[in-house]
């Protein structure tokens, strides 16, 4: 059985199951908009999506997106905040810290120039969904050429 957790009105609520993972349920909606093992979660993101009073709320793995979800604005911190406070957030891994989002591992020492570009066209992509400030897509494309 479930545990609900309400995160205040208009907000929606969390519910964490047993096995380890956690749902978010909109308000006034009865199914799940993402579910992911609280385990895997490393950290967020949040960016606008061109609503007013919306935004999207990645929730983060290891060099991944595990979930994303339109939110309240205002709801992505209450889910971020209650992640965070959990037992199980980031428990896989040996740092308690929160990762920024970064772009695919490296290519291997010899990427060809085609590789290269194709890092360089996904960098250029999360830095104009607002997931990448233009520092880190410039620290990025630097490793990238410096290959």
């Amino acid at each position: 059985m479930p545990t609900k957790h309400a995160l205040g009105f208009g907000n929606g609520k969390i519910m964490e199951y047993e096995d380890g993972t956690a749902a978010y349920i909109k308000s006034g909606e009865f199914t799940q908009a993402c579910r992911v093992n609280i385990a895997d979660v490393r950290g967020f993101s949040v960016t606008r999506n061109g609503k007013m009073l919306t935004r999207m709320l990645h929730i983060l793995g290891n060099g991944t997106t595990l979930a994303s979800v339109e939110v309240n604005h205002g709801t992505a911190e209450l889910i971020e905040k209650w992640f965070q406070s959990h037992r199980l957030f980031n428990s896989k891994s040996t740092p308690t810290m929160v990762v920024p989002v970064q772009a695919d591992p490296p290519a291997p020492a010899a990427a060809s120039p085609s590789l290269i570009a194709d890092e360089l066209r996904k960098l250029a992509d999360l830095q104009r969904e607002g997931i990448l400030t233009s520092e880190e897509f410039a620290a990025q494309k630097a490793k990238l050429l410096a290959r």
